[in-house]
């Protein structure tokens, strides 16, 4: 108790917007000694780097790493470009290395959930397979071109309403519904969370959702760290009702011959909120072996 207090009292979140290549500001905060490990924090579609507040504030965490975590761009407080050349592979790339760079890191752990996981593939297409020390799939999607695979079914059925124009209820319920089925039981999300969340979710205007998925990426470099022994930790949740975790491994498995996998029973997409302590003892296992083995 006397060691949380005390790093609660001495360490101040930073709020920062960074020029990326492009001159779009990219919303980033970070807290923890810099000259620590750093896990960079990627959140999912649609929403934003509040879902990770409660991580950012983890005793165990900053006890051992330095932690990030950014809006990427069209989301939340970060630029949000009106045609699709503004979402390309290579400006997501450019976006988490402005981030990294402003801070003075240097391969990083990637942490990302959802869509975030596939900001991993941007960057090591642009940077190089030695660009990240490892990387973790929190119910991640690896690449978007797996997202017929890996995703279920339900949530591919969400894509029209999440980018209706022309019905505003449609719209915004299914906002609701998006936000709602990221828990077990939603009823028993405190309200200024889960509204936060879904707040999140209208920052997003529905013209530009298909530019969220719509850049080319190129899993070369990707599979080539894999390939060279750079670490991946699959967290998966046990009744996610967005993405498959068992297809996720099955796409993956071949490709990094340093692969851990850890299911939270029973647990929902967001099971890094609702089991927070078993993802963030995963989380810890996996960074100090992958830092331990001098990557940083």
């Amino acid at each position: 108790m006397v060691l949380s207090e005390t790093l609660n009292s001495t360490l101040t979140l930073t709020e920062r917007y960074i020029s990326s290549s492009d001159g779009g500001q990219i919303f980033a905060q970070a807290i923890g000694n810099p000259s620590l490990p750093t896990l960079v924090f990627i959140h999912g579609l649609l929403f934003s780097s509040i879902v990770w507040a409660q991580i950012l504030a983890d005793t165990s965490l900053l006890q051992n790493f330095y932690l990030i975590a950014y809006d990427m761009r069209g989301h939340a407080r970060s630029v949000k470009p009106d045609r699709p050349e503004g979402y390309s592979s290579r400006l997501y790339a450019d976006d988490f290395n402005a981030v990294t760079s402003a801070f003075d890191v240097k391969s990083p752990i990637l942490v990302g959930w959802s869509m975030g996981g596939s900001v991993a593939t941007d960057v090591t297409a642009y940077y190089g397979a030695d660009a990240l020390a490892g990387i973790i799939f929190v119910a991640g999607l690896p690449w978007l071109a797996a997202n017929p695979q890996v995703s279920t079914p339900w949530v591919l059925g969400q894509a029209p309403g999440l980018s209706s124009v022309d019905n505003s209820t449609l719209a915004i319920s299914s906002r609701v519904a998006f936000t709602d089925n990221l828990f077990r039981n939603p009823g028993s999300i405190p309200v200024e969370v889960l509204w936060s969340w879904l707040g999140s979710t209208n920052l997003v205007e529905p013209t530009k959702v298909g530019f969220l998925f719509g850049r080319e990426q190129n899993t070369t470099n990707l599979f080539k760290a894999g390939a060279s022994g750079v670490p991946l930790l699959l967290v998966n949740g046990g009744a996610d009702k967005y993405i498959m975790g068992e297809k996720v491994h099955e796409v993956v498995k071949d490709k990094f011959k340093d692969l851990t996998v850890h299911t939270v029973k029973n647990g929902s997409h967001a099971f890094f909120y609702e089991d927070r302590e078993e993802f963030i003892g995963q989380v810890r296992k996996f960074a100090k072996r992958v830092f331990g083995k001098g990557r940083r």
